[in-house]
């Protein structure tokens, strides 16, 4: 008659590698949910980035295409020499200004189809204006285009060579066309061109 074996167990040492095993799949599950959770934000914030971008130049484009050789008068009643203004003869943080055709007026309201835009650099941020009739009235609250910029700088292009200021002249009010260039505050840079209507000049 045979003996019974003993009830089979764990040792001590069989019973440590598997609770260090353990505790490597735990850290590596966890590891795994930050890099999850990293990426989701890294993700989301750079679909922002390209949403604002996106804002940004359609807004850009929407005004530029749609230039209009009319020079606006500002609060005080004066207008100005050219149709487009830059930084240097523009006041607060504004460093592009022009008027534009094509505002639709759903609601009709009484004003004109031109508009009177500028962009502005401030805090950072690149904002648009406008005006809700195109002569002396204060510009509307500002929309924010697009946020953590650096630096903002226009070129204008006339003959085929890019100036630094637009000066215009009742031949020729607005150039042919306008380059941004955006630094980001991440050293990134970006240049975007926008081609002006025939029509404009």
């Amino acid at each position: 008659m045979s003996q019974p074996h003993p009830e089979a167990g764990f040792s001590l040492i069989e019973t440590l590698v598997a609770l260090a095993a353990l505790s490597l799949l735990a850290g590596a599950g966890m590891m795994m949910t930050d890099v999850a959770v990293s990426s989701s934000n890294t993700i989301a914030a750079r679909d922002a980035d390209a949403t604002d971008l996106l804002r940004l130049r359609a807004a850009l484009k929407a005004d530029l295409s749609q230039a209009a050789p009319r020079r606006a008068r500002d609060e005080s009643g004066r207008k100005p020499q050219t149709a487009m203004l830059g930084a240097a003869d523009l006041t607060s943080n504004a460093f592009l200004a022009l008027t534009r055709r094509g505002w639709e007026n759903h609601t009709g309201e009484g004003r004109a189809s031109l508009q009177y835009v500028e962009y502005a650099f401030d805090n950072g941020a690149i904002l648009r204006r406008h005006r809700r009739h195109i002569d002396g009235a204060d510009t509307e609250t500002p929309q924010t285009l697009i946020s953590g910029v650096r630096d903002v700088n226009v070129a204008y292009m006339q003959y085929d060579q890019w100036l630094t200021d637009w000066a215009g002249s009742a031949a020729i009010p607005l150039p042919d066309a306008v380059r941004l260039n955006i630094t980001f505050d991440d050293g990134a840079e970006l240049s975007q061109v926008f081609l002006l209507p025939e029509g404009a000049r």
